[in-house]
């Protein structure tokens, strides 16, 4: 194709017809230029085709860590119930200067208790590590950040806070001193091993264990709360990305 038009420029001159050979000239120009844009667009419509099928792919990714994300925002939830019920029961017991019955370990042990929550987020790594450009939706990409940075970040620090100042300062004296560890092995706070005061007239008359127990319920709705808000725009982030990817 090149000899040929090359062929047909030299005809031209030597006839000098330099009047067609520079229309002739100017339209192989823009032959070439059309054929540079056709390449450019073939080449960003790959680039493009590329693109989306990895956003597919983090967006499907992101869809499983989101579902098991409320599977474990849902569970702990559960679990921060449990031990507000026990909570209840171990404050009826001390208002009321109840009786000592064994059954009551399992309310103690559960009461001091707080359920955690470990969140998948390895998908929104690989996104934020690729760019977040590669989402092109920008109302989904802002959900995004703002689930995993914001509302998963602030439930994270906030039950740090919780639970970090107030476990090690009031939580474990007390505990170490009306309570016997039965095992070394597992965790004394969970349903099977229980706590068993060691002087349960000593527990009924310490206000500052009542108080700390009080203190535990209080904890316990405010991370329950926490977490409901947490699944509830994990499940609508979620349907967002079931919605954009049909």
């Amino acid at each position: 194709m090149l000899k040929f038009f090359r062929q047909v420029r030299q005809k031209l001159l030597l006839e000098n017809r330099t009047g067609k050979y520079l229309k002739y000239a100017l339209g192989e120009i823009v032959l070439v230029v059309i054929g540079i844009l056709i390449a450019l667009q073939i080449n960003n419509w790959n680039q493009n085709r590329i693109e989306k099928k990895i956003e597919k792919h983090l967006l499907q990714e992101l869809s499983e860590n989101l579902a098991l994300n409320a599977k474990k925002i849902k569970a702990s939830i559960a679990e921060e119930y449990k031990s507000i019920q026990s909570v209840k029961q171990v404050l009826k017991v001390l208002e009321n200067q109840l009786p000592y019955h064994d059954s009551m370990d399992y309310h103690f042990g559960r009461s001091q208790f707080s359920p955690d929550v470990v969140l998948s987020s390895t998908a929104f790594r690989s996104i934020q590590s690729r760019g977040f450009d590669i989402i092109s939706s920008d109302n989904l990409r802002n959900a995004i950040i703002n689930l995993f940075d914001d509302e998963y970040g602030a439930l994270i620090s906030e039950t740090v806070r919780l639970e970090d100042q107030f476990w090690p300062n009031a939580l474990l004296p007390l505990y170490h001193k009306h309570f016997r560890i039965k095992s070394m092995e597992g965790n004394p706070f969970n349903d099977d091993l229980g706590s068993t005061p060691i002087d349960y007239q000593a527990l009924l008359k310490d206000q500052q264990y009542h108080n700390m127990i009080k203190h535990r319920g209080a904890f316990r709705y405010q991370s329950a709360d926490l977490k409901k808000v947490a699944l509830e725009k994990t499940v609508q982030l979620n349907d967002q990305i079931q919605n954009y990817l049909k």
